[in-house]
């Protein structure tokens, strides 16, 4: 039987792309294009289930429902009106609706916010005509999370695709962190940058500037063969709804879709699970100077079942710290402070970044070290020799990560 393939778009930090992309070779997918900022593609329910579940770079994993050329703003209300919305969510659900706008067309709009307001108008209004009644909307706990992307079209001159975000959050959330806390660094960017590392999944890792773990757990997790939803696949055999794609009405009705979900949810748990047990030779090591952060490290990893045995933190100053004694070789990955995030005056942080340099000299010989940097001013104060430079955006923020192979 012939696979029924739709469209959908996988979303990811700027820069990760291609990271993206070899994620999803192992899947049988059609028509793939990349985009800045994620990937367009084709593929049946479990190609695209199996996405939402194992992606590391992923952001968000939307499902196409419909999509319209025009000519002039004024021309949305109309074509998105005609998308059949009573048939794709109940009048009781509940919606909310965002846009974005390609930077190639950008010019012609107002702004972004407008376009979701003419897009949910467009949608409630469809049910007014058929139903006698609008759905509500809901911007914080929406059954039905919309996307508008606003595109160049070489045939009208613009193009309309309205999506459907099927988990309903932003997949960085693995749920291990305690509520509350936000890294300068979001799990699916960090794991996407250990990847575009030489890291081995064995070797040592250290971070010096560990913070609340985060290249470390992702970094475990990937050596462990942990998927990233593990703790979200957990609370649904627990009988609690993880993902917002298991109220749409598209998944309620194909029994077919529920033999896949049920299957693939199984088989990950178990994989997640059979690796976690398994041995591996992989130490994951963090220090910092700030003591306070080590119970937000210790908790994430317990909260994940992940071998404490592997896992180290310590307090120290990453201008002096140096390599455990039987570590003769090994990987370091780190965020140094930089403006952001650390309010100093320049020249407290340019000596900061010197003595760093200098310490990874002294000190770290047989690493292969990775910082990751926004401020080229900062960079050169290191005084070191790149082996190489992976451009990448920390949301707004054009960074680098810098590959230093201490000898």
């Amino acid at each position: 039987m012939k696979k029924s393939l739709k469209k959908y778009f996988a979303s990811c930090p700027r820069g990760l792309e291609e990271t993206l992309y070899k994620e999803i070779e192992k899947y049988e997918y059609e028509h793939i294009e990349i985009t800045r900022g994620g990937i367009s593609f084709k593929t049946d329910t479990a190609g695209a289930l199996g996405l939402l579940f194992e992606s590391r770079v992923a952001s968000r994993v939307y499902k196409e429902i419909g999509s319209f050329q025009f000519m002039r703003e004024k021309e949305i209300y109309e074509a998105a009106k005609q998308i059949p919305w009573t048939k794709i969510m109940h009048l009781e659900q509940t919606l909310k609706v965002g846009c974005i706008i390609s930077r190639e067309v950008k010019s012609r709009f107002k702004n972004s916010h407008h376009l979701s307001l003419v897009l949910k108008d467009a949608i409630v209004d469809r049910f007014k005509d058929e139903e006698g009644s609008r759905p509500d909307v809901d911007i914080d706990d929406a059954d039905y999370s919309f996307l508008l992307r606003i595109e160049p079209d070489p045939k009208k001159g613009l193009k309309g695709i309205v999506m459907l975000d099927m988990a309903g959050f932003s997949l960085h959330q693995r749920g291990y962190r305690k509520i509350g806390h936000e890294a300068p660094i979001k799990e699916n960017l960090a794991a996407g940058l250990i990847m575009n590392t030489k890291w081995d999944s064995q070797s040592p890792l250290y971070d010096i500037f560990c913070g609340s773990g985060t290249f470390l757990i992702e970094a475990a997790m990937i050596t462990f063969q942990m998927a990233p939803t593990y703790l979200k696949l957990k609370q649904l055999t627990q009988g609690h709804k993880a993902f917002a794609f298991q109220a749409h009405r598209w998944f309620q009705n194909d029994e077919a879709a529920h033999t896949i979900f049920r299957n693939l949810v199984s088989e990950l748990i178990t994989k997640s699970e059979q690796g976690r047990k398994s041995f591996k030779e992989a130490s994951f090591i963090g220090s910092d100077k700030d003591r306070r952060v080590f119970p937000l490290v210790e908790h994430s990893w317990r909260v994940l079942g992940l071998p404490k045995s592997q896992l180290k933190t310590f307090h120290s100053n990453a201008l002096t710290v140096y390599p455990q004694k039987e570590h003769k070789k090994g990987f370091l990955i780190t965020t140094p402070p930089y403006g952001v995030r650390l309010e100093e005056k320049s020249e407290e942080l340019e000596k900061m970044y010197h003595e760093m340099g200098e310490n990874l000299k002294k000190n770290w010989s047989g690493f292969d070290c990775y910082l990751i940097n926004e401020d080229a001013s900062l960079r050169k104060k290191i005084s070191l020799r790149t082996e190489s430079r992976f451009t990448f955006w920390n949301g707004p923020l054009e960074c680098r990560l810098l590959n230093y192979n201490i000898y």
